[in-house]
């Protein structure tokens, strides 16, 4: 049950209306994240406050108490060492009073829903990634193994391509210089047997 008119929510009495209408919002965000998540995953309970603490998600002490809460069960579960664990930032001072149940407020449901988005984002996004790694390793070890085939590649760099290059294109122009040389010799025997033929025709004719 909640107080709105003393502005009081969990046993906290807050000093203005803009921070115990934070606190409300702050505390249906926490029932979803609880609804939604493994709280008996430490590292999910870990993604979720590493998230907190850095976007500053929760500024009232009822939003503060579930973060330190959650720090307390990552530090046991000894996933994560308390000297490499983010501290809890203090931004309001409260008065403590006779706890109550608290108000549900549909309105904050997509303010929560990003915390479950972002969990399922990170875990898609550490597929998408190793899936890439995957596919580049293979791409690299195809584009090795086609250098290595190649007869003039970066790993024949210091032997005797170049030699053999030269040597190349000696044979082909030899070949090329006996093809000319081939041609002309036909060429020059068609030109002899016109001309005895026509000796014989003009001898023929006398």
């Amino acid at each position: 049950m909640v107080n709105e008119k003393e502005m009081i929510l969990d046993g906290f009495k807050f000093s203005s209306r803009k921070e115990f209408e934070r606190a409300l919002k702050e505390k249906e965000t926490i029932e979803y994240i609880v609804a939604n998540t493994n709280m008996s995953d430490a590292k999910a309970i870990l993604k979720v406050y590493n998230k907190a603490v850095d976007k500053k998600s929760f500024q009232t002490v009822i939003g503060l108490e579930f973060v330190n809460n959650m720090r307390k069960k990552i530090i046991s579960s000894g996933v994560v060492q308390e000297k490499n664990l983010a501290y809890v930032p203090i931004v309001q001072k409260y008065v403590a009073v006779e706890k109550k149940p608290a108000l549900n407020r549909d309105e904050v449901q997509r303010e929560a829903e990003k915390y479950k988005k972002a969990y399922e984002d990170e875990a898609a996004g550490r597929k998408i990634r190793n899936m890439a790694i995957a596919f580049l390793t293979l791409l690299l070890a195809a584009l090795v193994i086609i250098t290595i085939r190649s007869k003039y590649s970066v790993f024949t760099y210091f032997t005797d391509y170049k030699s053999n290059m030269e040597n190349e294109l000696i044979d082909k122009y030899e070949k090329w210089e006996q093809t000319l040389e081939d041609r002309q010799k036909a060429i020059d025997k068609k030109e002899k047997e016109l001309e005895d033929k026509q000796k014989d025709e003009a001898e023929n004719s006398k």
